[in-house]
């Protein structure tokens, strides 16, 4: 799909967190200024978030609990993050089941770490729209 405003894509992610629940992993990738975080702030508008939504790219990983939001959300960046040893220190693949993960720079570690239930690809595009690619893996494997 074609996304052509930061309003666009927030009100996509606001749609698209209708259909999440705790265990989804949504693995978000495009390069920088792509709008992944746009996205992320329009998914947890979705659940009920209220205030700003800044990248974790320094954190790494930002948390949001009830009753901020209807469920339990970590929304992660792995852009500063150089091996699999980093994330497995984490923990994020242990407490999956309990929350909705967002991972903006998915693509650095691939599937080999957990095998996410949505995959989200933004490319920007020269009229400064983006496409966006939903895939919804059909397995969804546990970790």
């Amino acid at each position: 799909m074609i996304i052509a405003t930061d309003r666009d894509m927030r009100d996509f992610g606001r749609s698209f967190a209708q259909g999440l629940k705790a265990s989804d992993w949504v693995a978000i990738n495009g390069p920088l200024g792509a709008g992944k975080t746009v996205l992320c702030a329009g998914i947890l508008s979705g659940l009920g978030y209220t205030g700003e939504v800044a990248s974790p790219s320094y954190a790494i990983v930002h948390s949001y609990e009830p009753p901020e939001v209807s469920v339990a959300v970590a929304h992660v960046d792995y852009y500063r993050l150089n091996n699999a040893d980093e994330l497995d220190e984490l923990g994020l693949s242990n407490e999956r089941a309990e929350r909705i993960t967002l991972v903006e720079w998915a693509e650095r570690f691939g599937s080999g770490y957990v095998v996410p239930s949505h995959i989200i690809d933004i490319v920007p595009q020269t009229d400064g729209s983006r496409i966006l690619t939903l895939k919804m893996e059909q397995n969804d494997t546990p970790y």
